[in-house]
């Protein structure tokens, strides 16, 4: 009976210390990241932002719980719990951390009870608070109180500091308070763990350095805390009764007084996860508060031993000197020890050489600036670049110098940004952890299966070993050999997540190997086949397609973006089935003939459907060639028909689409204007646009310019008026022999019919214009010469005048005439007429009026 309490006592134990507690990361400035997913992703919902400190801690399941900087705890929904909120809105009454301690915080569950978490904080221990000591600082070194800071302008109390160096404290967490968000137990709050000579006043003023990590102890059941102070190791144990709160205290390696402090106390310090090493770095060893600049480049690195037993530091090696030391970590296995120096360097140290010291060798150097590195669940070391909005990660830090791979821009921080810190863990959260997902080369602990899968999960079958399953934290019964067969339960709500440990004791005294996966049933989305279509001119069947606008098309039924699936494309099924020769031209790949069916193969979350797309070479529509036409005024308001160039006995398979809104076939205008009708094929989707331009014309008006001489050269020049819109052509005497020029020369005097024809079908129209011969002037001096003013002659028997008449520039009739008569000699009633103009009206039978002047000289 007594084993058996034994043996249930340490599976629950190692249930609450698997790997998933490290599975969210919350640091920097609001910057995360999440191990939930492969490969890891950036979280985006912190709330917290810290220049060092900070921790994180998930349920085993990989379900985040809270986090803190070491003053404020924010629950999972990212609010501060109500006892632990460091704000002016609850005085400052927060934990005892500080976001400017390298280590400000580490959170560790309680061994047994699932519902406690102890927080530990580590303060930074400010030397102006030490001047001020036992008051509240800050001081001057005289211990008189100053507004600020010194090394950190505008940094004051309580904003930023409490004015006290705090030393280590611890405060409990119980996860069933507040509906199960969680909070901070009030009377077991900051409460102090002595990590100092309570009689050295030095001591007192400082209490700690910023150095602190955890590892699971020997027995397997319980958790060392371990802190450094001045020259000693301060070793605190956890086991099922809680803190031993009286530490195992062990002095070893360099005195970093605290004449050094504050810069002196920097530095991460890490064990092995295999509970047997512990590594310190030193930011420097020689730092003056008056003088911030006297501590460059005199840090160092140490190594040391643990007993994970007995809570003993021992066999210090200095790894290096001579560096502003600063982060450190080991790799899964603890064979390799990693430190970052002067910003920008990365060492590793082999621990199974002979000599480990000498085989330490640089393996980055670039100008990053780089600060803390922790272990993660995926066996890679992640590094902090200072302000930048990724970490750097070395992917295999087993591997010797090299065959490391490092990679500068190794996770994406989706905008937010790193500062110098990293959440510390359990280092022992990573340790002996198997492989139970079994996915070939992939190590992760994820599993996306779908709704209609099963899968089995499972580890070597060891002789002699004890296997132990559990689901979602319950061992499940009659289950103990070493493969477990997971399908999806009844009655459950998609998509569905189960978290499965595997516990291996391998009866040899040693502590059992831990395996976990986090499965995740997804719905099977309802895809839908699709079609794509690529227009072809008419006697053309094959087509270029780019196979991914099918994508929406398969997706349309679901609540999926295009971003969220993969997709890749096949000749057909059992090529998509065995995932061979599959399409690479994906963009521009060629059908071989119309209506071509291929396979699309379609995977989110793991789930994979088949689905097939049809690509279609549609004919377009012909139309025939753009037109214009002309539209004759004088028809308004007839209409003129345009038509989409579709034969009637085809019509009714395509549809139309008029520019003017109308959705005929053909329309009827009686205005100018571009008229686009596009086409569209109804079985296909092809279209083709067709234009009509129509252009206003009319028959033409016009007036006359004449020229009249008594020479055989007259001129008739055709003006056309503005309102004419037509292109006009041009004939007299009789409508044919047109000519584009509007004028006629060399015309003998007569009456001439003018033709004006519009070039664009609207007709023609006709005027008379008459060249009469008419005299510029008259001498009527009795010499036989020019003494009477008369039409030169009319050319044309059939024209015959009425009258002509003579009037003074007054318009008073001065004489009358045939054309028969001499003409007029330039008298009236008998008396001489002054030289002067004078005007003529000439009216012809056809009704034709001529008028004109002439000038009567003396």
């Amino acid at each position: 009976m007594r084993l058996y309490f034994l043996s249930l006592f340490l599976l629950i134990s190692f249930y609450n210390y698997s790997q998933g507690e490290a599975n969210n990361w919350y640091f920097g400035n609001n910057a995360g990241i999440t191990f939930n997913t492969s490969p890891p992703t950036a979280l985006l919902d912190g709330a917290l932002s810290t220049n060092e400190g900070c921790s994180s801690i998930s349920a085993p399941n990989g379900d985040l719980l809270f986090y803190t900087d070491g003053r404020t705890v924010w629950n999972r929904n990212h609010l501060p719990m109500e006892n632990a909120n460091y704000s002016p809105s609850t005085n400052f009454d927060g934990l005892n951390g500080d976001p400017s301690s390298t280590s400000s915080g580490l959170i560790v569950p309680h061994p047994t009870n699932t519902n406690l978490y102890f927080v530990f904080t580590l303060d930074e221990p400010h030397h102006d608070n030490a001047f001020a000591y036992p008051n509240q600082g800050p001081a001057d070194q005289q211990g008189n109180p100053i507004p600020n800071y010194t090394d950190v302008p505008f940094h004051e109390v309580p904003t930023d500091d409490d004015g006290f160096n705090n030393g280590l404290n611890y405060s409990v967490v119980d996860m069933s308070l507040n509906n199960g968000l969680g909070d901070v137990i009030p009377n077991q709050k900051n409460i102090e763990l002595i990590t100092y000579d309570p009689n050295n006043p030095e001591h007192l003023k400082f209490k700690a350095s910023e150095k602190i990590t955890a590892v699971r102890g020997g027995d397997c059941s319980s958790i060392w805390i371990i802190v450094h102070f001045i020259d000693s190791f301060y070793a605190f144990k956890i086991d099922e009764n809680g803190i031993d709160e009286t530490p195992v205290i062990s002095t070893a390696g360099p005195s970093i007084t605290t004449d050094n402090y504050r810069r002196a106390a920097l530095g991460y310090m890490k064990a092995s996860p295999d509970g047997t090493k512990i590594v310190s770095a030193n930011n420097t060893t020689n730092y003056n508060p008056a003088d911030a600049n006297q501590d460059a480049g005199d840090g160092n690195v140490y190594l040391f031993d643990f007993d994970n037993n007995t809570g003993v530091v021992s066999n210090a090696q200095m790894l290096i000197e001579g560096f502003n030391a600063y982060g450190v970590a080991f790799s899964s296995n603890s064979t390799k020890a990693y430190a970052t120096t002067n910003n920008r360097t990365i060492w590793q140290w082999d621990l199974t050489a002979n000599d480990v010291p000498n085989s330490g060798e640089i393996v980055v150097d670039d100008f990053s600036n780089k600060g803390g590195m922790q272990l993660a669940p995926d066996g890679k070391i992640y590094v902090t670049n200072l302000n930048q909005s990724q970490l750097g990660v070395i992917e295999n830090p087993e591997e010797d110098p090299e065959n490391l791979v490092y990679n500068q821009n190794g996770i994406s921080l989706s905008g937010r940004t790193s500062t110098f810190g990293l959440p510390p863990f359990i280092q022992s959260l990573f340790l002996n952890k198997i492989d139970i997902v079994n996915l070939g080369n992939v190590l992760t602990t994820n599993l996306d299966l779908c709704e209609n899968e099963s899968y089995t999960l499972g580890y070597d079958d060891i002789p002699n070993a004890t296997y132990t399953w559990k689901l979602n934290d319950e061992v499940v019964a009659n289950q103990n050999s070493a493969s477990f067969e997971v399908t999806l339960p009844e009655n459950v709500n998609l998509p569905y997540t189960e978290f499965y440990t595997l516990e291996v004791d391998l009866n040899d005294g040693s502590c059992p190997l831990i395996g976990t996966a986090r499965v995740t049933f997804s719905e099977i989305p309802e895809y839908q086949n699709a079609t794509l279509t690529e227009c072809v001119n008419e006697g053309e069947t094959v087509s270029n397609f780019n196979l991914n606008e099918a994508v929406s098309q398969l997706l349309q039924d679901t609540n999926l973006t295009e971003n969220q699936v993969e997709v890749s494309y096949f000749l057909n099924f059992d090529d998509a089935i065995n995932e061979e020769n599959s399409i690479t031209e994906i963009s521009s790949f060629q059908s071989t003939s119309n209506n071509q069916p291929i396979i699309a193969k379609i995977t989110q979350n793991n789930c994979t459907d088949y689905q097939q797309i049809t690509l279609i070479s549609g004919q377009l529509p012909e139309l025939g060639n753009d037109t214009s036409q002309f539209y004759c005024l004088e028809n308004l308001p007839e209409l003129l028909q345009i038509d989409s160039g579709i034969p009637i006995i085809e019509q009714a398979n395509y549809s139309y689409s008029w520019n003017t809104g109308q959705t005929t076939p053909s329309i009827g205008v009686n205005q100018a204007g571009i008229y686009t009708v596009t086409v569209t094929n109804n079985m296909t989707g092809c279209s083709t646009s067709r234009s009509h331009e129509v252009i206003e014309s009319n028959i033409a008006s016009f007036d006359f310019e004449v020229e009249d001489t008594t020479q055989e050269n007259n001129t008739i020049s055709i003006i056309v008026t503005t309102e004419s819109l037509g292109d006009y052509e041009y004939a007299l005497e009789y409508p044919f022999d047109f000519q584009d020029e509007p004028l006629f020369e060399g015309l003998a005097p007569g009456i001439y019919d003018v033709f004006v024809r519009d070039k664009n079908g609207c007709g023609t129209r006709k005027e008379r214009v008459g060249l009469l011969g008419v005299r510029d002037f008259f001498t009527p001096n009795n010499d036989g010469v020019n003494d009477f003013w008369q039409l030169e002659g009319i050319v044309k028997a059939d024209i015959r005048i009425d009258y002509i008449q003579v009037f003074d520039r007054y318009g008073k009739h001065i004489a009358s005439f045939s054309q028969e008569s001499k003409g007029w000699d330039g008298t009236y009633k008998g008396k001489p007429m002054p030289s002067n103009d004078y005007w003529y009206v000439i009216k012809l039978q056809d009704g034709l009026v001529l008028k004109g002047n002439f000038t009567l000289k003396r």
